[in-house]
């Protein structure tokens, strides 16, 4: 059966239209590196990025947050690395004036500087990160020791948990690493601060055994704030690796492969000029021929 010239006609210009629809998607795609933007390009593909693009934004979020908690850890382990320094220093103060030798005038000094170092322990107690109290069990937004240097916080402590359910201790029970006003560390060195102002050497003496138990808590809430630090750095590098691969299989679904779509777009340009030579042939063909 012959093929009419107006057919044919039509052919070639719904051929060209195609071609021409080709080359500019092809130069979309090349211009912005994506293949898949939008459900018509490719359903499937689409869908499984979003899925993916999805679960991608939970584990960047996850990692926005631990950097956050890291920062926070880091702050409470800098402040009980100095508290411990500072019990140390007591602890050498203490055990000059247990000495029956000290006169009341050099006991009064040491007793200032006992003083100083109770300051900077409530202090250092006292700690905030990003407007969060740290040493206040679950209370964060008050400062857990007040001026009298009597705790106000609670024993609860406040987690961070992540998308996959992991959990890191954000905050921590200051009354059982500082103690207060009358126990612990802080009540230690408040006593220590009072027999050295009065002279008594004796009284002096025995907060040597409680100071060494306070470096003992310290240094076992630095133990813990460790290996919190531990937990979450894995945590994170994890978290890190995760987001490449699933940044990588976004890719692979939606990113245009740069030199398939180059040599794509020249045998298509190479077949559109075809086509319009072609097309140039036909509207050589009278009128009369295309209407028969």
């Amino acid at each position: 059966m012959a093929i009419s010239d107006l057919s044919l006609f039509n052919s070639m210009a719904t051929a060209l239209d195609t071609t021409t629809a080709n080359i500019q998607n092809i130069q979309q795609s090349l211009a912005t590196g994506k293949r898949v933007v939008q459900p018509s390009d490719n359903l499937v593909n689409y869908g499984d990025a979003e899925l993916l693009s999805a679960q991608n934004s939970a584990v960047t979020n996850d990692i926005n947050t631990g950097t956050q908690v890291q920062g926070l850890l880091t702050t409470a382990d800098n402040a009980l690395s100095n508290v411990g320094n500072w019990v140390n220093s007591a602890s050498s103060i203490a055990t000059q004036g247990a000495d029956g030798t000290m006169s009341t005038a050099q006991m009064s000094t040491l007793a200032t500087q006992v003083q100083s170092i109770l300051t900077q322990v409530t202090g250092a107690a006292n700690t905030e990160y990003a407007g969060a109290y740290i040493f206040g069990g679950s209370q964060t937004g008050a400062p857990p020791y007040d001026a009298s240097s009597n705790y106000v916080g609670d024993s609860t402590t406040n987690f961070a948990t992540f998308s996959d359910g992991t959990k890191v201790q954000t905050t921590f029970d200051g009354s059982s690493i500082f103690g207060d006003s009358a126990t612990g560390l802080i009540g230690t060195l408040t006593t220590l601060q009072n027999a050295l102002q009065t002279g008594n050497h004796t009284a002096v003496a025995s907060t040597l055994s409680a100071l060494q138990t306070a470096v003992q808590s310290v240094a076992t809430a630095r133990g813990s704030v460790g290996i919190n630090e531990s937990s979450l750095q894995t945590f994170i590098s994890n978290a890190n690796t995760e987001s490449t691969t699933l940044q990588a299989s976004i890719s692979s679904l939606t990113d245009v492969d740069v030199a398939s779509a180059a040599l794509n777009q020249q045998q298509t340009l190479l077949q559109e000029q075809a086509l319009v030579s072609m097309a140039s042939g036909l509207g050589k063909i009278p009128l009369v021929n295309i209407l028969a």
